[in-house]
């Protein structure tokens, strides 16, 4: 039998043993291809290419080098352009025995970026969540239509997300982040030259001029100006991979992608079955104005006028409606200026402010309304705000007439000290008198 004090020596002796044994087992054996970093492959294609004295071949190998997320996920420059990237001499890494395809173009790049982007196990390891299916969905585009007919033009994938440098979609550098996807389709499409012999489905030149107009868009300056990111941009009205051209019928689906309860609205009214173009009759497609009330009615430079006249029943409708929008806003406008003076004469007016908020909500739905062309359904909304008014309105007499009552018996209680004031400095020189 061995001591308690031996036995824990011995018990000690064994665990530092196991330890030792543990890690020379972990230093000697090799590790497993998951756990293993593999030191960098030679990879000659970089290094000639960075050399060159023409900036066209130097080019890729810098911005390869640069930011790239092929780069940073372990892929080299054999796995698009294929040959022998450990050969520095030029005839043996281009050989064509070692896979070398040179330059994808057309049809090529497709093939080279889908072999990997349509591989559902390979691109889970990667990015688990992006989409195998783009290669799919570009040849129904009008892109991948045309390149299907030997069309060397049309963007593919390398003309949106770059060649060579390319980033994620979300680093805001690249060049399909949201607030560049207007420029990087505008390299084209607002290129006369490029798109001279494309033709609209009428047969009619494509225009170049979308760039430009959505510029002045109230879209536009939401995600410049407003940095709101989910503005509407090229690809959310035309799609991206699967890119086309909305079609008549399916304009007002598009703009309904946001804009819900203006396509329910106007899918009631009788427009609806007279626009060839929906919601661009007058909105426009490219150049969204912001829109105003003076677009509704009859007269001026109101879009109604483009179809109607005074004396129709639309032009007599659309005025109508104008007449219940405007009588609402202006009694808001009337009800505000009224809260506002007794609130900044501190009278409390939380209520009657919080009343506004509701009546300025009603004239945003008659706003609405007014897309069913029913002139009835707007007034209807008119009148709910102007009963909201009406409270207010008495809040704001009752607030006045306190505000009243308050200087009134301010003006009587200073008349009352004045006089006390004036009978205390007569009594105190009737005193001083009385002592002299």
């Amino acid at each position: 039998m061995f001591t308690g004090p031996f036995r824990r020596a011995l018990r000690h002796a064994a665990l530092a043993g196991l330890a030792a044994g543990a890690a020379a087992a972990i230093l000697l054996t090799p590790r497993t291809a998951s756990a293993q970093t593999k030191a960098p492959a030679a990879n000659a294609c970089l290094t000639c290419h960075a050399a060159l004295g023409d900036a066209r071949l130097s080019k890729p190998a810098a911005l390869f080098s640069a930011p790239d997320v092929h780069r940073e996920n372990g892929f080299a420059c054999v796995d698009c352009h294929g040959g022998d990237p450990s050969n520095a001499d030029k005839a043996r890494s281009h050989d064509a025995a070692h896979g070398f395809k040179g330059k994808p173009t057309g049809k090529a790049v497709i093939a080279t970026c889908a072999r990997c982007h349509s591989d559902p196990e390979l691109m889970r390891k990667f990015a688990p969540r992006q989409r195998v299916d783009q290669a799919a969905e570009y040849a129904t585009s009008v892109h991948g239509k045309q390149l299907a007919t030997g069309d060397t033009k049309v963007a593919t994938c390398i003309s949106c997300h770059g060649a060579h440098g390319i980033r994620l979609v979300k680093d805001a550098k690249s060049p399909v982040f949201p607030t560049n996807v207007a420029t990087t389709c505008a390299r084209c499409h607002a290129d006369p030259r490029h798109m001279a012999g494309y033709t609209l489905a009428d047969g009619s030149p494509l225009p170049t001029t979308q760039f430009a107009d959505y510029q002045k868009s109230v879209h536009y300056a939401a995600m410049t100006k407003g940095n709101d990111l989910s503005a509407p941009t090229c690809n959310d009205c035309h799609g991206n991979h699967g890119a086309t051209p909305p079609g008549v019928g399916a304009v007002a689906n598009v703009c309904g992608t946001c804009h819900a309860i203006f396509s329910q609205k106007f899918q009631a009214s009788p427009h609806a079955t007279l626009f060839d173009k929906g919601c661009v009759e007058c909105h426009s497609n490219h150049a969204v104005l912001q829109p105003s009330d003076d677009m509704l009615g009859s007269k001026g430079h109101a879009v109604c006028a483009t179809c109607h006249s005074a004396t129709d029943k639309g032009g007599a409708g659309a005025d109508a409606m104008r007449g219940s929008i405007d009588k609402l806003k202006g009694g808001i406008d009337d009800s505000s200026a009224l809260i506002a003076r007794v609130k900044n004469a501190g009278i409390e007016v939380t209520d009657n402010e919080l009343a506004l908020v509701e009546a300025r909500s009603h004239l945003t739905l008659a706003r609405t309304e007014m897309h069913a062309s029913n002139p009835a359904k707007v007034d209807a909304v008119a009148q709910e705000g102007m009963k909201i008014l009406t409270g207010v309105n008495q809040g704001g007499e009752q607030a006045t007439q306190e505000l009243r009552f308050r200087r009134t018996g301010l003006a009587i209680s200073l008349g009352a000290i004045l006089l006390v004031v004036v009978a205390i400095g007569l009594k105190v020189r009737q005193i001083d008198r009385r002592q002299h």
